[in-house]
């Protein structure tokens, strides 16, 4: 499904929490993102080789950090163009009503160690331990994953509507009963797998009750995800994580976007850098 059929779909994700657009990505786009991409993850797995979780971790996040681009600021531009790119503020603007503020980057891939299932959540609980909490800011504001899969990836599974609503008791107690097994189990109702073909892209509500159904070392996976978010100040980004952070690199940066881009990341910046000033790198 193209962007200009998205309207005619819009109700899956009202309804749903999801919806899938096959082909986004054109081949010559996969070429030029993909291999950036590949370069950031290899510097990632290169610092974290002597950390003794390397071989679970199956996401890096912020791909916006300025150390993955020393000498190659034509690939940050790539990146934060494809992150402001117009189709996908379009199909954002439609469900959500405006333009969202951006959040984070991340890319899945394949981890060496044997295959393991990953937990049910909802990214909400990342966010606040208590329950209470938790609902509280599931109705204040909203976030979503935008993924692009530069080869097939079949790994997601989501609950479909779960978005609209809190947990069923059989959904609270799989998601936050305190019991790993559980958490991974495949016993979560009504789940529904949402694959990706190489090229496709997948738009997800964050609040919906959805886990990477399997992680390992095979099929090869390589998952664009950025998150974006409307309704509360994104206020947990660290300022090391971004490369609009530094005043000078930010107005030279700014200075090469496109101006649609441009005025995308300066709303980014009036949001979060508040928060900058009171953070510090690790």
């Amino acid at each position: 499904m193209g962007v200009a059929t998205f309207e005619a779909e819009a109700g899956r994700f009202r309804r749903e929490g999801w919806v899938r657009f096959p082909g986004f990505l054109a081949l010559a786009e996969r070429a030029a993102l993909a291999p950036l991409c590949e370069r950031i993850l290899d510097q990632w797995l290169a610092r974290r080789a002597a950390r003794s979780d390397s071989t679970r971790q199956t996401n890096l996040a912020y791909l916006t950090d300025p150390r993955y681009f020393a000498g190659r600021p034509d690939d940050l531009v790539r990146l934060l163009e494809f992150v402001a790119d117009p189709r996908i503020l379009a199909i954002l603007g439609a469900v959500g009503g405006a333009v969202p503020v951006f959040h984070n980057t991340q890319l899945f891939h394949n981890p060496p160690e044997p295959d393991w299932a990953g937990p049910w959540h909802r990214d909400t609980q990342f966010l606040a331990r208590d329950p209470a909490l938790e609902r509280e800011r599931m109705a204040r504001f909203t976030s979503v994953h935008f993924r692009v899969a530069f080869e097939d990836d079949a790994r997601l599974q989501y609950v479909p509507g779960s978005e609209r609503r809190w947990d069923t008791a059989e959904e609270e107690s799989i998601r936050r009963g305190g019991n790993p097994e559980a958490a991974a189990s495949d016993d979560m109702p009504k789940a529904a797998t949402l694959a990706m073909k190489a090229g496709d892209a997948l738009l997800f509500h964050a609040w919906g009750i959805h886990r990477g159904r399997r992680y390992g070392a095979a099929p090869k996976r390589r998952t664009l995800d950025i998150i974006y978010m409307w309704g509360a100040e994104n206020d947990w980004a660290p300022a090391h994580a971004t490369c609009f952070a530094d005043e000078a690199a930010r107005t030279a940066i700014l200075a090469r976007l496109s101006p649609h881009a441009r005025a995308f990341f300066e709303r980014f910046v009036a949001v979060h850098r508040p928060y900058w000033k009171r953070s510090r790198a690790p």
